[in-house]
């Protein structure tokens, strides 16, 4: 298997569809800021946006692709599959049914802090209910994905996400050209719940025409769809570990809730961290998952341990460094003020800690599901929500904006020990010298360029501070500095063989 190879595919397709999502929610700042609209947005919008999102990046993989490679027969697979779908499809109206009805109680739990502005609360309630046919759509258009991925097909699912972002970005131009600032809460909150919809179609119908003609059939008996319900079972433990950093998330922005603009300012910090926190779930999701199923386990582990790294370490460093002046740069433009980028800063310095603590972890998980310890990963990801949970809400009061984010960490770091100590018991995550080697590598490069970028961005303060192009030519100039002393350093200390990466594209 060309695993780099593959891996590359789907995270280049991943990054299309996270900067288009970054467009996207960068336009919505513009237009509102972290005002009510953006706050009840985010709120109502939290289940439709997350389902589409973890969904949409290989979440049911793990457990559908075992349970449809174990079937030899072609004809009795096609069964197994239209079983599969109309099992889900079932589960997901159903589920969107309760969600609809229970939405006051959903945005009491999700945004306690409401409870004070009847306005954002009921705006919530409004926009969550609107967009409830996102969450059965972006279920389905997941099983599809995963169907896909197990008939070989890769870049395809991959680009549904990015699709559906230009969809969703559609609607909100049309929403600017009718006038949003000039718009009622409610009816800006139909405008979104609107382009939620949209997305989420898009993506399932994309999905639908990526799965190969016959890998599915609908006309099933009941037996048959017996047979299905321990799929929808086994999806419970993956979709937990999938939806970890969105459910790290709600808590934080249920913790952040009481300080006004914070869900909204949470939010977009939270978007910038996940850009490169998707590419190592959807490569780990899409490629990964397959090839440790396969008999090709070996190191991949510890290959996919040192990918996720790679990529993660440096970004999560130079997010941590430059959290003010890219936010200011991004963001601060229409309503988003200098009020919303200092809330939104405070939260992104200390939110991108926790960039290479997740991606570590979903490669464990990985790990985890292709060995069958859907346990375990059940077991760190319970473990750790309530300490999140504790430490945010604690930590909020004295600080700030920063106090969510520090729960997102401990929680971070509580799973991935308990997902550490479970596989390394069992032998599970072997790393031989020549990954320590490199590791070691990539984390010294990684400092050495946030020692060189924060240098540099004290002496282009002056440039960075005077906003428009200046400061954003000035960013360019720290990015591409760091990435040019990253990859030098890791090339020199060994942290990147240029060999064992030709190695791996071939394999």
């Amino acid at each position: 298997m060309a695993l780099i190879r593959h891996a590359s595919t789907v995270a280049l397709l991943t990054l299309a569809s996270r900067v288009l999502g970054f467009a996207r929610d960068a336009g919505v700042a513009a237009l509102f800021g972290t005002g009510v609209v953006a706050d009840a947005s985010v709120a109502g919008l939290a289940l439709p946006q997350i389902a589409r999102r973890l969904l949409g990046e290989g979440a049911l993989n793990a457990a559908l692709l075992p349970r449809l490679a174990g079937e030899p027969d072609p004809a009795a697979r096609a069964r197994l599959a239209g079983a599969a779908l109309l099992v889900f499809a079932l589960a997901a109206l159903g589920l969107a049914a309760l969600l609809y009805l229970l939405m006051p109680q959903v945005v009491a739990l999700l945004a306690p802090g409401f409870a004070d502005d009847g306005e954002r609360a009921r705006g919530a309630v409004l926009a969550g209910r609107l967009a409830i046919a996102a969450i059965p759509l972006a279920l389905l258009a997941g099983v599809l994905a995963a169907f896909a991925n197990a008939a070989g097909r890769f870049a395809r699912p991959a680009f549904a996400p990015a699709a559906a972002n230009v969809a969703v970005l559609v609607l909100l131009a049309l929403l600017y050209l009718s006038g949003a600032h000039g718009m009622s809460v409610e009816v800006a909150l139909a405008w979104l719940a609107a382009g939620a919809v949209a997305g989420a179609l898009t993506q399932f119908l994309l999905n639908l025409l990526a799965v190969p003609r016959g890998f599915f059939r609908l006309a099933v008996t009941r037996a048959e769809l017996k047979a299905a319900l321990p799929m929808l079972a086994g999806a419970a433990a993956p979709l937990l570990a999938a939806a970890l950093p969105q459910l790290r998330f709600l808590i934080a922005a249920a913790a952040a809730s009481s300080i006004a603009g914070g869900v909204a300012a949470l939010f977009y910090a939270t978007r910038l961290v996940e850009l490169p926190l998707g590419l190592v779930g959807a490569s780990a999701g899409a490629v990964l998952l397959p090839a440790l199923a396969s008999r090709e386990r070996g190191t991949i582990g510890a290959n996919g341990m040192e990918a996720a790294l790679a990529l993660s370490l440096p970004a999560a460093l130079g997010l941590a460094v430059l959290a003010h002046p890219i936010v200011v740069v991004l963001f601060q433009r229409g309503a988003f003020d200098p009020q919303a980028s200092e809330l939104t800063a405070a939260a992104l310095a200390l939110l991108a800690l926790t960039l290479p603590v997740q991606a570590l972890e979903k490669i464990l998980v990985t790990v985890a599901f292709a060995s069958g310890l859907s346990r375990l990963v059940a077991l760190a990801s319970l473990a750790a929500l309530p300490v999140g949970a504790v430490v945010g809400f604690l930590a909020v009061g004295p600080l700030g904006m920063a106090g969510p984010a520090l729960g997102v960490l401990a929680s971070s770091l509580v799973a991935l020990a308990g997902l550490g100590v479970g596989l390394g018991r069992r032998g599970l995550i072997p790393v031989p010298a020549s990954s320590r080697r490199r590791l070691r590598g990539l984390v010294l490069a990684a400092f050495a360029m946030a020692l060189a970028v924060a240098l540099a961005g004290h002496a282009a303060e002056s440039a960075l501070a005077s906003g428009g192009m200046s400061a954003a030519a000035a960013l360019g100039g720290l990015v591409a500095l760091g990435v040019g002393v990253y990859a030098g350093a890791a090339r020199a200390l060994g942290g990147i063989e240029t060999a064992a990466l030709r190695a791996g594209w071939r394999k």
